[in-house]
């Protein structure tokens, strides 16, 4: 197994990583400055069958099969290639001056500066394709600027780190709301998320074996039958009932 697909089956979840960087120490700088190393996205692409054929078995025992784990990796892809094109630009590509003036860690996407930019330092987002409001039944997700159902990103804060010192944490948005936790809750979150997977495909499972005997009701009963839960209502709030 190459390194790429060893590195690509260390992404195996929910979803792969959209992240086609990787952050190493630079030996030829001094302190903790970073860089960061492109991987050839058609390399990594091309990596994705056997890496996740051989990583869903363990992952995900129940729901292993050669067809699946060929419908994971085509679809992990597809959300690489179309991050990929819409990756920003990273403080270790924009140079050692930038790291300098703004104090940035080499994966740091924020445009400082910029009216908008955030004060601290970011990875650009991981998000699901799939919208909030495609499974927010309550509505509450609706009109949220067609917000991700799920997102997750690292934020360094080290403004005046001798005063407050530098703090890391994951950002893990679902819908409108955001949680702010540090490495080890988003390590047990992560964990919690891959075991409800398991749980969760057997769920499925079974949704859609109760469904197979799902069908339409009559529109005209229904009517009547609205109609008549309508007048024992207003009998009910005009005192006749």
């Amino acid at each position: 197994m190459t390194n790429t697909a060893t590195a690509t089956a260390n992404t195996f979840g929910l979803m792969a990583t959209p992240a086609v960087e990787q952050v190493r120490p630079h030996p030829d700088t001094e302190g903790a400055r970073e860089h960061t190393e492109a991987v050839d996205l058609d390399e990594l692409t091309a990596a994705l069958p056997e890496a996740v054929d051989m990583a869903m078995p363990t992952a995900l025992p129940d729901r292993y099969s050669p067809e699946l784990a060929a419908q994971f990796a085509e679809t992990m892809a597809n959300s690489l290639r179309q991050q990929q094109e819409q990756h920003p630009l990273t403080a270790a590509q924009r140079g050692a001056e930038w790291m300098a003036r703004w104090g940035c860690p080499g994966f740091c996407v924020e445009e400082h500066g910029k009216s908008g930019a955030l004060e601290c330092h970011s990875t650009a987002p991981v998000e699901t394709t799939l919208r909030a409001a495609e499974v927010d039944c309550s509505g509450y997700s609706t009109g949220s600027d067609n917000l991700p159902w799920m997102t997750a990103q690292v934020v360094v804060n080290n403004d005046k780190a001798q005063a407050y010192g530098r703090v890391t944490k994951l950002w893990l948005g679902y819908g409108v709301h955001l949680a702010e936790i540090s490495p080890a809750e988003a390590r047990r979150a992560l964990d919690a998320m891959r075991a409800f997977t398991v749980r969760l495909a057997a769920v499925v499972d079974l949704a859609e074996q109760t469904a197979a005997d799902d069908f339409s009701g009559d529109l005209e009963i229904a009517r009547r039958d609205t109609e008549a839960t309508n007048r024992r209502v207003r009998a009910i709030t005009e005192g006749r009932a």
